[in-house]
């Protein structure tokens, strides 16, 4: 497969970067308690993620489908979590206030979806997508200094 990507200026607000492949549902943007804590609110086809940063500012994301993933070594937190796209037409990358449509030629079927938060000049988002048949657990990649603990699982759902 030819690695596929794509880059988006996107407006983060209220301290969510989603990702999905249904539209937008208030139900599966709530956040509760260990959903704060872990940073992230996991569903099977949506995912929001804590950008750190409590500010409303723009920030580049940028999004990969490919094979394999590696680290980014500016990355200051990484999450891996188990990602199901059910209509590819359907995929979004998402604020409060903006969505774009996610344009790497997404199949039907179950991918690994690594979220970076990475620092360079500015802070800066990775989404990368790898196809995986196995079941997959959520978890923390390293160690970073909001909490995350490397290989700590994370729990899915509103928890």
């Amino acid at each position: 497969m030819e690695s596929k990507k794509q880059s988006v200026d996107l407006l983060i607000s209220h301290g969510q970067i989603q990702f999905r492949a249904r539209p937008f549902d208030e139900s599966s943007s709530q956040w509760g308690k260990v959903n704060l804590e872990q940073g992230a609110v996991l569903h099977r086809d949506y995912v929001v993620f804590d950008p750190l940063p409590e500010d409303a500012f723009g920030a580049n994301v940028y999004l990969s489908l490919t094979n394999s993933f590696a680290l980014d070594e500016t990355a200051q937190r990484c999450i891996v979590v188990p990602f199901h796209v059910t209509n590819p037409a359907h995929v979004e990358v998402a604020s409060a206030t903006e969505k774009f449509k996610v344009e790497l030629n997404l199949v039907e079927r179950d991918y690994a979806l690594y979220f970076e938060v990475c620092e360079g000049d500015e802070i800066f988002y990775k989404i990368t997508l790898v196809p995986v048949d196995a079941k997959m657990e959520p978890k923390y990649l390293l160690d970073d200094p909001w909490g995350g603990e490397k290989d700590l699982s994370l729990v899915e759902g509103f928890q």
